[in-house]
């Protein structure tokens, strides 16, 4: 996905907003602050950032998720019945995120099951 200049501008301004936030009103680390400390701060903003919007994105979907497609039993094909939410939790490539999935249970397999998709992102 290309982001857009809107979006790109729209980084930015979040970013100083940040800047200001961590380092105080200029923005600005003290004069003589390594470039690595610098650098560490930003990464572990950018991958904060990054969890979340997967996070949220995900639970999103999950809230979205088809009634009929969490109580269809991914084993025998029967009408299972809704359960539970359950939490996921996944390592992704900038750190661990977690979010609510719903969960539905076949009382003739007696298995729990997650709402079945075509594929990975539908």
């Amino acid at each position: 996905m290309a982001i857009s200049q809107e979006l790109h501008e729209r980084i930015k301004a979040v970013a100083a907003e940040l800047r200001r936030e961590i380092y105080g009103v200029s923005g600005a680390p003290q004069w003589g602050t390594r470039f690595t400390e610098i650098e560490d701060v930003g990464v572990e903003i950018g991958d904060a950032m990054a969890c979340a919007m997967v996070s949220q994105s995900l639970q999103g979907q999950a809230a979205r998720a088809d009634g009929k497609a969490a109580r269809v039993c991914a084993v025998c094909g029967r009408d299972g019945q809704e359960h539970e939410v359950e939490p996921r939790i996944v390592q992704t490539r900038r750190g661990e995120t977690q979010w609510h999935e719903p969960k539905g249970y076949c009382k003739h397999c007696r298995k729990a099951f997650f709402p079945s998709v075509e594929g990975p992102g539908d």
